[in-house]
Protein backbone atom coordinates (compact mmCIF):
# COMPACT_ATOMS: atom_id res chain seq x y z
CA UNK A 1 0.00 0.00 0.00
CA UNK A 2 2.06 2.99 -1.09
CA UNK A 3 -0.78 5.09 -1.32
CA UNK A 4 -4.62 5.14 0.07
CA UNK A 5 -6.78 3.51 -2.38
CA UNK A 6 -9.67 5.58 -4.43
CA UNK A 7 -13.10 5.92 -3.76
CA UNK A 8 -13.09 4.86 -0.20
CA UNK A 9 -14.63 6.08 2.66
CA UNK A 10 -11.65 6.56 4.57
CA UNK A 11 -9.81 7.97 1.73
CA UNK A 12 -12.58 10.70 1.41
CA UNK A 13 -12.06 11.61 4.68
CA UNK A 14 -8.16 11.99 4.87
CA UNK A 15 -8.45 14.04 1.76
CA UNK A 16 -10.77 16.29 3.82
CA UNK A 17 -8.61 16.45 6.77
CA UNK A 18 -5.82 17.32 4.55
CA UNK A 19 -7.71 20.26 2.85
CA UNK A 20 -8.52 21.62 6.65
CA UNK A 21 -4.80 20.89 7.79
CA UNK A 22 -6.56 18.68 10.49
CA UNK A 23 -5.03 15.90 11.98
CA UNK A 24 -6.46 12.66 11.94
CA UNK A 25 -6.78 9.65 14.59
CA UNK A 26 -7.19 5.96 13.51
CA UNK A 27 -8.27 3.22 16.01
CA UNK A 28 -7.07 -0.36 14.79
CA UNK A 29 -8.02 -3.90 16.36
CA UNK A 30 -8.81 -7.05 15.64
CA UNK A 31 -12.15 -8.67 16.24
CA UNK A 32 -11.02 -11.94 18.05
CA UNK A 33 -8.66 -10.02 20.30
CA UNK A 34 -5.58 -11.99 18.72
CA UNK A 35 -2.17 -11.25 18.37
CA UNK A 36 -0.20 -11.86 14.90
CA UNK A 37 -2.83 -10.65 12.04
CA UNK A 38 -0.73 -8.16 10.90
CA UNK A 39 -2.29 -5.24 12.82
CA UNK A 40 1.47 -3.99 12.85
CA UNK A 41 2.06 -4.31 9.12
CA UNK A 42 -1.36 -2.54 8.29
CA UNK A 43 -0.92 0.11 10.88
CA UNK A 44 2.88 0.49 9.32
CA UNK A 45 1.65 0.46 5.87
CA UNK A 46 -1.64 3.16 6.39
CA UNK A 47 0.38 5.11 8.63
CA UNK A 48 3.12 5.31 5.71
CA UNK A 49 0.22 6.22 2.83
CA UNK A 50 -1.01 8.98 4.90
CA UNK A 51 1.93 10.38 5.75
CA UNK A 52 3.16 13.11 2.93
CA UNK A 53 6.75 13.95 4.13
CA UNK A 54 9.86 13.54 1.76
CA UNK A 55 11.05 10.61 3.93
CA UNK A 56 7.80 9.09 4.99
CA UNK A 57 7.35 6.50 7.66
CA UNK A 58 10.40 6.68 9.69
CA UNK A 59 11.56 4.86 13.22
CA UNK A 60 11.05 8.12 14.64
CA UNK A 61 7.58 8.15 13.80
CA UNK A 62 6.96 5.07 15.76
CA UNK A 63 6.52 4.07 19.32
CA UNK A 64 5.14 1.66 22.25
CA UNK A 65 4.77 4.28 24.51
CA UNK A 66 2.63 7.76 24.77
CA UNK A 67 5.98 9.97 25.70
CA UNK A 68 7.43 8.70 22.56
CA UNK A 69 4.22 9.36 20.43
CA UNK A 70 4.10 13.34 22.11
CA UNK A 71 7.37 13.96 21.12
CA UNK A 72 6.66 12.62 17.93
CA UNK A 73 4.23 14.73 17.45
CA UNK A 74 5.55 17.94 18.20
CA UNK A 75 9.00 17.21 16.53
CA UNK A 76 8.33 15.36 13.43
CA UNK A 77 6.97 17.53 10.57
CA UNK A 78 3.15 18.50 9.31
CA UNK A 79 1.91 15.79 7.22
CA UNK A 80 3.85 12.54 9.08
CA UNK A 81 1.73 9.75 9.88
CA UNK A 82 2.44 8.20 13.22
CA UNK A 83 2.12 4.70 15.16
CA UNK A 84 1.45 3.97 18.57
CA UNK A 85 2.09 0.09 18.46
CA UNK A 86 0.67 -2.20 21.20
CA UNK A 87 -1.31 0.80 22.47
CA UNK A 88 -3.37 -1.16 25.32
CA UNK A 89 -0.19 -0.87 27.51
CA UNK A 90 -0.69 2.54 27.74
CA UNK A 91 -3.66 4.29 26.97
CA UNK A 92 -6.12 1.14 28.51
CA UNK A 93 -9.49 2.15 29.73
CA UNK A 94 -8.53 0.81 33.56
CA UNK A 95 -5.88 3.91 33.56
CA UNK A 96 -8.56 6.76 32.14
CA UNK A 97 -6.77 8.72 34.77
CA UNK A 98 -3.77 8.39 34.06
CA UNK A 99 -1.56 11.18 32.45
CA UNK A 100 -0.85 9.75 29.36
CA UNK A 101 -4.22 9.23 28.57
CA UNK A 102 -5.22 12.98 29.57
CA UNK A 103 -1.70 13.96 27.22
CA UNK A 104 -3.14 11.89 24.54
CA UNK A 105 -6.79 13.29 24.94
CA UNK A 106 -5.95 17.02 25.63
CA UNK A 107 -3.54 16.07 22.01
CA UNK A 108 -6.15 14.75 19.65
CA UNK A 109 -8.62 17.40 20.83
CA UNK A 110 -6.67 19.81 19.89
CA UNK A 111 -5.66 18.73 16.02
CA UNK A 112 -6.24 21.54 14.01
CA UNK A 113 -3.06 22.92 12.31
CA UNK A 114 -0.60 20.57 13.26
CA UNK A 115 -1.12 18.03 10.48
CA UNK A 116 -0.27 14.83 12.37
CA UNK A 117 -2.21 11.36 11.28
CA UNK A 118 -1.98 9.08 14.59
CA UNK A 119 -2.75 5.41 14.06
CA UNK A 120 -3.46 3.41 17.47
CA UNK A 121 -2.88 -0.48 17.05
CA UNK A 122 -4.48 -2.95 19.86
CA UNK A 123 -5.71 -6.17 19.97
CA UNK A 124 -9.15 -4.79 21.10
CA UNK A 125 -11.11 -1.44 20.61
CA UNK A 126 -13.02 -2.00 23.90
CA UNK A 127 -9.40 -2.01 26.21
CA UNK A 128 -9.20 1.92 24.54
CA UNK A 129 -10.17 4.73 27.32
CA UNK A 130 -13.77 5.60 26.31
CA UNK A 131 -12.84 9.38 25.78
CA UNK A 132 -10.29 8.93 23.59
CA UNK A 133 -12.04 6.42 21.48
CA UNK A 134 -14.59 9.34 20.95
CA UNK A 135 -12.17 11.65 19.84
CA UNK A 136 -10.81 8.95 17.02
CA UNK A 137 -12.36 9.35 13.43
CA UNK A 138 -12.35 5.60 12.02
CA UNK A 139 -12.07 2.07 13.40
CA UNK A 140 -10.53 -1.06 11.01
CA UNK A 141 -11.31 -4.15 12.51
CA UNK A 142 -8.96 -7.04 11.69
CA UNK A 143 -11.42 -10.04 10.20
CA UNK A 144 -8.39 -12.24 9.76
CA UNK A 145 -4.27 -11.68 8.71
CA UNK A 146 -4.34 -9.30 5.51
CA UNK A 147 -7.89 -8.33 5.54
CA UNK A 148 -9.95 -5.36 7.97
CA UNK A 149 -13.34 -4.05 7.68
CA UNK A 150 -13.89 -0.61 7.81
CA UNK A 151 -15.78 1.72 10.37
CA UNK A 152 -16.51 5.05 10.79
CA UNK A 153 -16.36 6.65 14.38
CA UNK A 154 -19.19 9.03 15.80
CA UNK A 155 -20.04 9.93 18.65
CA UNK A 156 -23.31 9.49 20.24
CA UNK A 157 -24.27 12.25 22.86
CA UNK A 158 -27.45 10.41 24.28
CA UNK A 159 -25.52 6.77 24.70
CA UNK A 160 -22.19 9.04 25.78
CA UNK A 161 -20.51 6.15 23.51
CA UNK A 162 -18.80 5.99 19.71
CA UNK A 163 -21.51 4.93 17.23
CA UNK A 164 -19.11 2.30 14.73
CA UNK A 165 -21.20 2.15 11.35
CA UNK A 166 -19.44 -0.01 9.11
CA UNK A 167 -18.91 0.93 5.56
CA UNK A 168 -18.68 -1.09 2.51
CA UNK A 169 -14.66 -0.74 2.19
CA UNK A 170 -12.62 -3.66 2.90
CA UNK A 171 -9.01 -3.44 3.34
CA UNK A 172 -6.63 -6.06 2.26
CA UNK A 173 -2.58 -5.45 2.62
CA UNK A 174 0.05 -7.81 2.42
CA UNK A 175 3.56 -8.42 4.43
CA UNK A 176 5.85 -5.53 3.66
CA UNK A 177 8.92 -7.20 1.62
CA UNK A 178 12.08 -7.26 2.93
CA UNK A 179 14.07 -4.74 0.66
CA UNK A 180 11.20 -2.61 1.55
CA UNK A 181 11.99 0.69 3.58
CA UNK A 182 9.28 -0.09 5.95
CA UNK A 183 11.08 -3.56 6.54
CA UNK A 184 13.93 -1.52 8.58
CA UNK A 185 11.15 0.43 10.60
CA UNK A 186 9.13 -2.93 11.18
CA UNK A 187 11.98 -4.41 12.49
CA UNK A 188 13.08 -1.75 14.65
CA UNK A 189 9.59 -1.81 16.11
CA UNK A 190 9.59 -5.37 16.71
CA UNK A 191 12.82 -5.22 19.09
CA UNK A 192 11.47 -2.07 21.05
CA UNK A 193 8.73 -4.50 21.78
CA UNK A 194 10.77 -7.74 22.18
CA UNK A 195 12.82 -5.14 24.88
CA UNK A 196 9.53 -3.76 26.74
CA UNK A 197 8.40 -7.86 26.93
CA UNK A 198 11.48 -8.63 28.27
CA UNK A 199 11.52 -5.90 31.07
CA UNK A 200 14.27 -3.95 29.15
CA UNK A 201 12.85 -0.75 28.53
CA UNK A 202 11.07 1.54 31.88
CA UNK A 203 7.26 2.19 31.81
CA UNK A 204 8.28 5.44 30.72
CA UNK A 205 4.77 7.07 29.46
CA UNK A 206 3.31 5.66 32.98
CA UNK A 207 6.10 8.06 34.56
CA UNK A 208 4.80 11.42 33.27
CA UNK A 209 3.76 13.90 36.21
CA UNK A 210 1.18 16.15 35.83
CA UNK A 211 3.39 19.02 35.09
CA UNK A 212 5.48 16.92 32.76
CA UNK A 213 1.80 16.93 31.07
CA UNK A 214 0.94 20.14 31.02
CA UNK A 215 4.37 21.82 29.67
CA UNK A 216 4.11 19.33 26.81
CA UNK A 217 0.31 20.18 26.07
CA UNK A 218 1.35 23.70 26.58
CA UNK A 219 4.25 23.55 23.85
CA UNK A 220 1.85 21.76 21.60
CA UNK A 221 -0.91 24.89 22.17
CA UNK A 222 1.79 27.21 21.97
CA UNK A 223 3.01 26.21 18.54
CA UNK A 224 -0.28 25.28 17.02
CA UNK A 225 -1.42 29.02 17.39
CA UNK A 226 2.21 30.13 16.02
CA UNK A 227 1.12 27.74 13.08
CA UNK A 228 -1.94 29.41 13.04
CA UNK A 229 -0.44 33.06 12.68
CA UNK A 230 2.17 32.39 10.38
CA UNK A 231 -0.14 31.20 8.04
CA UNK A 232 -2.35 34.11 8.47
CA UNK A 233 0.70 36.49 8.20
CA UNK A 234 1.38 35.12 4.99
CA UNK A 235 -2.21 34.79 3.39
CA UNK A 236 -2.24 38.66 4.14
CA UNK A 237 1.19 39.39 2.61
CA UNK A 238 0.13 37.81 -0.56
CA UNK A 239 -3.07 38.96 -1.19
CA UNK A 240 -3.28 42.64 0.42
CA UNK A 241 -0.40 44.16 -1.43
CA UNK A 242 1.30 45.39 2.46
CA UNK A 243 5.55 45.94 2.60
CA UNK A 244 7.00 43.36 5.04
CA UNK A 245 7.46 46.59 6.70
CA UNK A 246 4.22 47.69 7.33
CA UNK A 247 2.96 44.29 8.28
CA UNK A 248 5.78 43.84 10.87
CA UNK A 249 4.28 47.28 12.01
CA UNK A 250 0.65 46.26 12.20
CA UNK A 251 1.36 43.18 14.26
CA UNK A 252 3.92 44.39 16.25
CA UNK A 253 6.51 42.04 14.92
CA UNK A 254 10.24 42.86 13.60
CA UNK A 255 10.51 42.79 9.66
CA UNK A 256 13.06 40.01 9.46
CA UNK A 257 10.72 37.99 11.69
CA UNK A 258 7.91 38.92 8.64
CA UNK A 259 10.70 37.87 6.04
CA UNK A 260 11.35 34.84 7.91
CA UNK A 261 7.69 34.21 7.57
CA UNK A 262 6.49 35.01 4.73
CA UNK A 263 9.45 34.24 2.48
Amino acid sequence: MNELPEGYDFTELYEKRVRNSADLSVILSDRSNRRGTGKTVFALLLADAMDRTDEGLTKEKVAISVDEVLDAYMNCPKGSGIVLDEAEQSLSKYRAGSSANMAMRELISMGRVREKYIVFSLPSSSSLDRDLKALCSWWFLVQEKGSAWSHALNYNPYAEEPRTPRKDDRWFWDDIPEDHRLRDVYDYLHEEKLKHLNGETDESSQRLTSAEVQDRIDKIKSETQTDTRNQLLTQIYSNSGLTQKQLANAVNLSRSRIADIVN
